[in-house]
């Protein structure tokens, strides 16, 4: 072999024992033969090179065998080999995610090594790598970005994000949308203080979640604001305002021994032909309905 050559061949051997260092699997793929040879992470990658033929069924199996079931179409479409060359055209590398049933989250990676004369890849790398963990940081990242810091409900981003969900209603039974708000609060951050105030609002958080997420979703929107989309009929959403005031009644905090919540509901039932920020519109009216009717029970005045 020429010495330029055999440098040449010397360089890929280096290249691809390093990348199958990396990687959890590597093929490299002759698109125009249908062949592909697999390499796998050694000291002596010649020892471990495993020469397959008929690439693309090689391709079909290991999917198959390696992807959920869930994620099996997905992955198949990615893996054509019939089709890649023109999805990489013009491209170093194209990639996709998917479960595997061992190994959790992992991405595929097609890489273009050559091209012919009209730019379409005629050798390719395809490799895996596992980014199960990855995944983890990102997801944890996503439920933080998502979060309420002092209650831990989901946040006015995510509220807003749930709501762009229900923009046909006619596709759902028993949607109901609750907006509440936590009376006095003003009263207890000022003559008590802000620790009690927090203490209100986390403490009521916990009753509102206690009361309404078996079913479905609580968010905080606002200092003294929460909303809930839930799904459930008119003796399930009475049941859960019931218990709701009854933790209220018999809630007692380190710093201060008063709670109450006032609570407006509309559901897609009662109006159906109302879209979600109608409803919302109508159960935030009900809301300050029953909040104006707290303050002329208790006589207190709701600007203190």
């Amino acid at each position: 072999m020429p010495e330029d050559k055999l440098t040449t061949a010397l360089t890929q051997f280096m290249l691809i024992d390093a990348l199958s260092s990396i990687y959890l699997s590597l093929h490299i793929i002759d698109l125009n033969k249908n062949t592909s040879v697999e390499y796998n992470a050694s000291s002596d990658i010649r020892e471990t090179a495993n020469k397959n033929t008929d690439a693309d069924e090689v391709m079909v199996a290991t999917m198959k065998n390696v992807v959920i079931a869930e994620h099996q179409e997905a992955a198949l479409r990615f893996s054509d080999l019939h089709t890649v060359a023109y999805r990489l055209k013009g491209k170093r590398t194209i990639t996709a995610e998917f479960i595997g049933t061992h190994t959790g989250w992992f991405r595929a990676r097609f890489i273009t090594i050559d091209t012919d004369e009209n730019g379409l890849p005629t050798r390719v790398i395809f490799a895996t790598e596992i980014i199960d963990e990855e995944k983890r940081r990102e997801e944890n990242l996503i439920r933080i970005s998502l979060t309420d810091e002092l209650t831990t409900l989901l946040n006015r981003r995510a509220y807003e994000e749930e709501m762009k969900l229900y923009a046909d209603l006619s596709k759902y039974n028993d949607f109901v949308y609750i907006s509440m708000d936590l009376n006095g609060l003003k009263r207890v951050n000022d003559n008590i203080g802000h620790s009690a105030g927090d203490e209100l609002i986390v403490d009521a958080a916990r009753i509102i979640r206690s009361s309404f997420a078996n079913y479905g979703k609580i968010f905080r929107t606002g200092g003294d604001e929460f909303q809930a989309i839930i799904f459930a009929n008119e003796e399930e959403v009475e049941r859960a305002r019931e218990d709701m005031n009854k933790y209220c009644e018999n809630w007692k905090g380190k710093l201060s021994d008063t709670m109450s919540i006032s609570l407006g509901v509309a559901t897609n039932t009662e109006f159906p032909d109302l879209d979600v920020l109608e409803l919302a519109k109508i159960a935030d009216k009900r809301m300050y309905e029953d909040k104006d009717a707290y303050y002329k029970r208790t006589g207190l005045d709701r600007r203190k």
